[in-house]
């Protein structure tokens, strides 16, 4: 899927993407003294992994059809009262679709997306509540729901590159996809956090509330760049997505990597699993009062000067 204004894609030049058997991986390795079990388990622990020629080869002749989709991203906004920054605005964010029906796990088809990402569309809406029921905030803040982020983060892209507001009048985002509230809330990590001022803001606001903001546990992982925060990064503005904090080694780690292994992009992300909800509501008032935070303050974000995500 791609977005239909040629103007708005990465690439001009034709592109596919598939998916391979994991049960025939060991088929594209094979003759290339490595495996799939191994370079699996180099993966697992944040190890390098080897690089190496395929001696395989696939040949696939690929029949396509092309449709036009319309889907839609919902926008609210909540008006700032400062007449000098009212025009300014803090995006809060996440993802509404998810991959709908599929290929049957134990016979269900229907891959619900509850953590990935209705806990963060919830999020959203919990935050627009307390904002509009709290003080008054300076600036002026945007409620996004993004579309297509499992296509590629069309929705989000195409948003921050034509906005419903002025494109330089957007100071931050704070996204939320798939924060996983699956153990007590004493730790957030922000992917981003190192990038831009929102880390020293998020800091200041965590400790006010008991909180502890951590290192991301799996920095290979590349969480920053793949959700639809960085679309917002790509056009020049400071933005945090935010998880429940964990380290490598301990209980929540292995909760964590069980989650991702068993559930994620899977049928059983569904209503039924164990999720903690008071400490999820616990994320909630931490990034509403960051956004709280940021609305109200004299200046806006800014890219620290050691970010590569600067624009000089």
């Amino acid at each position: 899927m791609y977005l239909a204004d040629p103007g708005l894609r990465d690439t001009n030049q034709p592109f596919f993407t598939a998916t391979f058997d994991p049960g025939q991986s060991e088929l594209l390795f094979r003759g290339s003294g490595h495996s799939f079990a191994e370079l699996s388990a180099l993966a697992d622990d944040s190890k390098l992994l080897p690089g190496f020629a395929l001696p395989f080869r696939l040949k696939a002749a690929i029949a396509a059809t092309r449709s036009a989709v319309t889907s839609p991203n919902i926008v609210a906004r909540l008006d700032g009262s400062d007449p000098a920054l009212k025009s300014q605005v803090v995006a809060v964010s996440a993802h509404l679709d998810h991959l709908g029906i599929g290929a049957p796990v134990k016979g269900d088809t229907i891959y619900n997306g509850a953590m990935d990402d209705a806990s963060g569309v919830a999020t959203v809406l919990d935050i627009a509540h307390r904002l509009k029921h709290g003080p008054p905030l300076r600036r002026s803040i945007l409620f996004l729901f993004f579309t297509a982020e499992e296509k590629g983060l069309l929705g989000s892209s195409y948003y921050a590159r034509r906005p419903t507001v002025p494109k330089g009048s957007i100071v931050a985002d704070l996204n939320f996809d798939m924060p996983l509230p699956l153990w007590p809330l004493k730790t957030v990590y922000a992917p981003g956090q190192d990038e831009s001022s929102l880390g020293g803001d998020a800091r200041t606001v965590a400790a006010a509330r008991g909180l502890e903001m951590v290192p991301d546990p799996l920095p290979d992982r590349n969480v920053f760049i793949r959700t639809d925060q960085f679309s917002f990064v790509r056009e020049g503005v400071p933005a945090l997505v935010f998880k429940f904090g964990f380290a490598k080694g301990t209980p929540q780690f292995a909760i964590e990597h069980d989650w991702r292994a068993n559930r994620y992009h899977s049928p059983s992300d569904d209503l039924d699993q164990p999720v903690m909800k008071e400490e999820a509501v616990k994320l909630d008032g931490f990034v509403a009062a960051l956004a709280a935070h940021v609305a109200n303050a004299d200046d806006r974000p800014q890219f620290l000067p050691g970010s590569i995500f600067r624009k000089d």
